[in-house]
């Protein structure tokens, strides 16, 4: 009977260790994978290597920035924040553009034929994103601060409150001042 009490005490012994270890290894996945934690695209990293094709078929790279810094703003088709968003992102563009800040506005994590519908409302210089390149741990809508290089500055999803158009300069600069930009 001991011998048997102490299989069963070593096995269980062994299923602690292994049960163990997948915890771990699942709490190294998760760490890896949410904001500020890595999994490329993290506060400090960069943005993906490979190029993005916009609405009227340019390819852009979120690593390059023609300005000191850059807005990129990343939405997907079924999220009603980044639709009741919309004016204030389309507005915003051109505001930051007055003020030295290129913006990008990126549609993904959807169906193409949505991402396409939804990236149109939003200009034609508008990126998609069909294979989920670019990380966005903490939901949509995500604004991403850049500075030239593509190192990630500042990660901030959501927005700071739903603006109904017209859009006021009020609301502009408050989201302005909400992502640290001029």
């Amino acid at each position: 009977m001991l011998y048997h009490r102490g299989a069963t005490m070593q096995n269980g012994r062994r299923l602690l260790v292994v049960a163990g270890v997948f915890v771990a290894l699942l709490t190294l996945s998760w760490l890896a994978r949410r904001p500020g934690g890595g999994g490329g695209g993290a506060s400090g990293d960069g943005f993906p290597e490979a190029p993005l094709v916009s609405v009227d078929g340019q390819k852009v790279s979120l690593k390059e920035c023609p300005t000191a810094k850059c807005l990129t703003a990343y939405v997907a088709p079924w999220c009603g924040v980044c639709r009741a968003s919309t004016a204030l992102i389309v507005d915003l563009k051109g505001y930051l553009r007055e003020r030295g800040v290129a913006m990008r506005v990126v549609v993904g994590r959807d169906r193409a034929g949505a991402m396409t519908d939804y990236a149109r409302e939003l200009g034609p210089d508008t990126l998609l994103d069909p294979s989920g390149l670019v990380d966005v741990g903490g939901g949509v809508p995500q604004f991403i601060v850049s500075d030239a290089s593509g190192r990630i500055l500042l990660r901030q999803p959501g927005v700071p409150r739903i603006v109904q158009p017209p859009v006021p300069v009020e609301a502009l600069q408050e989201m302005a001042d909400f992502l640290r930009l001029p």
